[in-house]
């Protein structure tokens, strides 16, 4: 991808990167971990694309929440998609997904598969927009769509945020950090990094910056291993030249 910068996104691309790590950092887990569970609950506006059907399930409006997150968790467990534990924390993020409208519960990977071959839709311009900009999940049960979420808990489930898939990660960073006039990730060619015939994607994006962004967050971890969770909340995984989601395709 070839893009032209002014002097002054330049200016403000170095200044990011090079910056003392520590200023971009959450000042230790305790503090991370008070941030994602103990927030004052103010939702984000959805990500995508909706239709007037579209719900989002917010785990506080359920009047049968815990039944239904119980419910979840074990579906999860059997098949064999345990929930995401933080390290050297308390929190742990519990998929929470299922159709409002007929109550039918989807599993992590029933969720995941979905994202990987969503229903056609011919709003779209192409398929990859669609992988990118399509954050709903057909229910064939009941012909209609909803919104899969994820609820943030320390042990008593605390706040709930917006699923979303790998690629949708990365189109809503990348579109919230070019709103303040930042290119990372893939806008920004010397991040795409080449192993042979595999190419891969550099981490430059600080946490603490999207940090009014908890949907954004918490994705980037789930897709994040263990193992580099803890450069992400402590702002060195850009001098340490973390892989986004440690994966070369």
């Amino acid at each position: 991808m070839t893009e032209v910068l002014s002097q002054d996104e330049i200016d403000q691309l170095l200044t990011a990167i090079n910056s003392d790590s520590s200023s971009n950092a959450f000042n230790g887990i305790e503090a991370f971990e008070q941030y994602l569970t103990k927030r004052t609950f103010k939702p984000e506006k959805p990500y995508g694309i909706f239709d007037k059907d579209i719900s989002i399930c917010r785990y506080f409006d359920s009047g049968s929440n815990e039944n239904i997150l119980a419910d979840i968790k074990r579906k999860n467990e059997e098949q064999g998609y345990g929930n995401i534990k933080i390290p050297n924390t308390n929190i742990t993020l519990i998929n929470y997904s299922f159709c409002h409208k007929c109550k039918t519960i989807f599993s992590l990977k029933e969720v995941t598969e979905y994202y990987m071959n969503p229903k056609p839709d011919p709003r779209f311009s192409n398929r990859a927009r669609q992988y990118r900009d399509d954050t709903r999940v057909y229910c064939k049960n009941c012909d209609s769509y909803f919104l899969p979420s994820l609820v943030i808990s320390d042990g008593t489930p605390k706040n709930e945020v917006q699923f979303l898939c790998r690629s949708q990660t990365i189109e809503a960073i990348e579109k919230y950090f070019k709103q303040i006039n930042m290119y990372v990730l893939t806008r920004r060619k010397k991040n795409i990094v080449q192993r042979g015939n595999l190419r891969a994607i550099k981490n430059d994006v600080y946490i603490k910056d999207m940090e009014k962004k908890p949907t954004l967050i918490t994705n980037m971890i789930q897709y994040t291993p263990y193992k580099y969770i803890l450069n992400l909340i402590d702002g060195t995984n850009v001098e340490k030249g973390d892989l986004l989601f440690n994966e070369w395709k």
